[in-house]
């Protein structure tokens, strides 16, 4: 079956300067993600299970290096403490994701804190992995849709948090529909999807999700749904 066009030609224009590295085996899937981001989003990734395999640095002209983590075959609650991650992976690349992650693994917010930008599971479709990309290059951070973390229990530096984010602290008024909205947000849907939801226009849901940034200090979608993941908001 042909694979549907996932990016728009607008879309692959902004990130043809990015660059792409999937860390992983050299399986059926991986070579296929790899196809994938070569002939529908014009990227073209390098491909080994050793991320010493993949440059250090090289000239992007104003692009981001993106390596995607291949957890299949990883235990990754021991791979969140070992040394690759911390020591090579974080330092050497603007973006780090997982992808081929259980759902539900309930250690994203841990992983956030630690540098890690994006999450892909095992469940999502070309689509979501299309956009997520997209997002992780043009935004720099890619919360799963609908994606509610499990508490961690070491929160680290709070003020180093909110500063690294532009984040304002949690003790924000939101009113009802600006508690529906972020939800929504969290959930994945678009402005349109929303207004159709909750009964009322679109040109209104901008306002809110203005409203919103405005309150809890952020200046993207990706950003509000963090804010709201950190603080257990999109309940």
């Amino acid at each position: 079956m042909a694979t549907a066009h996932i990016l728009s030609i607008d879309q692959k224009r902004l990130i043809r300067h990015h660059q792409i590295y999937i860390l992983g085996g050299i399986t059926i899937q991986n070579q296929l993600m790899r196809d994938l981001f070569q002939y529908e989003m014009q990227l073209y990734p390098g491909l080994s299970p050793d991320i010493k395999a993949f440059p250090v640095s090289s000239n992007l002209n104003g692009g981001r290096r993106l390596v995607l983590i291949d957890c299949l075959d990883r235990d990754m609650d021991n791979y969140l403490a070992g040394r690759e991650l911390a020591d090579y992976i974080l330092p050497h690349f603007q973006l780090v994701a997982f992808f081929n992650l259980l759902p539900r693994w309930g250690r994203e917010r841990e992983a956030i804190n630690l540098g890690v930008k994006g999450f892909f599971y095992r469940t999502d479709s070309l689509e979501i992995l299309g956009e997520g990309i997209f997002t992780l290059f043009i935004e720099g951070l890619w919360i799963p849709r609908g994606g509610l973390f499990e508490p961690v229990e070491n929160e680290g530096d709070e003020e180093e948090y909110y500063e690294a984010f532009h984040m304002r602290p949690p003790d924000i008024l939101l009113t009802k529909r600006e508690k529906q909205i972020l939800h929504n947000l969290g959930r994945g849907l678009r402005n349109r999807n929303i207004a159709e939801e909750l009964g009322i226009g679109e040109a209104t849901v901008k306002t809110h999700i203005y409203n919103i940034y405005k309150k809890i200090g952020v200046r993207r979608r990706s950003e509000a749904v963090l804010w709201a993941v950190r603080h257990n908001r999109l309940h």
